[in-house]
């Protein structure tokens, strides 16, 4: 019994010694950040100094960051490793429709993050911070889910285009129209890679349409809106023409994702036909976390 306790209570007297020292220094522990409030958070977003998903010029990942993955490659440069997710994001995710409504308020908010992508001044292009072309544009996941045929893609109006040099600083509006999406279950994209070489900046700051887009599909949305949203996109009610794998994967899994964690007595409810479609979603998952244990 002594040589088991011994280490134990040398161990937490350490930690006594370690903590004031390390206050001493200058250095603080890991920030808690379950333990702030979504104002909190969010003026948080301006600590963000590295790219992660939504805000990534070197890939798209596709994937509900609510449990600090970046979830599956979805596009870009290959061979680049994975961003981690600030945890300040992966916060304001997990509280969902709790946070919305301080987000869309958000949406505009200049306030620079410590993050900048693009291109460095001539002579120092390397690797992700060379490309060739770099845009700002407004492109946007609408509430209501529509698939473009090549005819309405081309006869419909064209995401804007306009051209930008050097290096762009992410704004908080620009991490908030990411986490936005990462909530409704939309790919709402404020930084992306566009093969080949090239650079989207989808921004709320830039393109001031977006930030009317977003209160216009869910300014007012609350708990109940935000459900009934999940369970059209499970129900594939919004798009009845295409009930494939593409839609599956985009909107249907998705959803169940979030449905099980923003309202998980709905998610354990579920009958009639959603309950197949709840289990083949478990089936899915399980086969893709097997895979990715392999």
């Amino acid at each position: 019994m002594i040589s088991r306790t011994f280490p134990t209570f040398r161990g937490f007297i350490a930690s006594l010694l370690v903590v004031p020292a390390l206050s001493f220094l200058g250095i603080s522990g890991p920030t808690d950040y379950s333990k702030k409030s979504v104002a909190e958070l969010i003026d948080d977003l301006a600590q963000i100094d590295s790219q992660s998903p939504g805000i990534n010029s070197a890939a798209i990942y596709k994937g509900f960051i609510v449990d600090n993955s970046p979830g599956s490659f979805g596009g870009g440069v290959l061979g680049i490793a994975p961003p981690s997710v600030p945890l300040q994001m992966s916060e304001l995710v997990r509280r969902g429709p709790i946070a919305l409504p301080e987000l869309i308020k958000h949406l505009d908010d200049k306030t620079t993050t410590k993050l900048e992508v693009g291109n460095k001044p001539s002579g120092r292009q390397v690797g992700v911070d060379a490309f060739m072309f770099m845009y700002f544009s407004d492109e946007y996941d609408p509430r209501v889910p529509h698939w473009w045929s090549v005819e309405e893609w081309k006869k419909g109006p064209r995401p804007m285009e306009r051209s930008f040099e050097g290096r762009y600083t992410v704004k908080v509006g620009d991490v908030c129209y990411v986490l936005v999406g990462q909530i409704v279950n939309r790919r709402l994209l404020a930084v992306r890679y566009q093969p080949s070489a090239g650079l989207v900046v989808n921004s709320p700051i830039e393109a001031p349409v977006l930030v009317e887009r977003v209160r216009n599909d869910w300014g007012q949305a609350d708990a109940a809106t935000l459900k009934a949203s999940l369970l059209q996109d499970i129900r594939m009610r919004d798009h009845p023409k295409d009930t494939g794998e593409e839609y599956i994967g985009r909107f249907v899994d998705p959803a169940f994702a979030r449905l099980r964690v923003y309202f998980p007595d709905v998610y354990r409810s579920l009958e009639g036909t959603d309950l197949p479609r709840r289990k083949a979603f478990e089936r899915r998952e399980n086969e893709q976390r097997r895979s990715s244990n392999q």
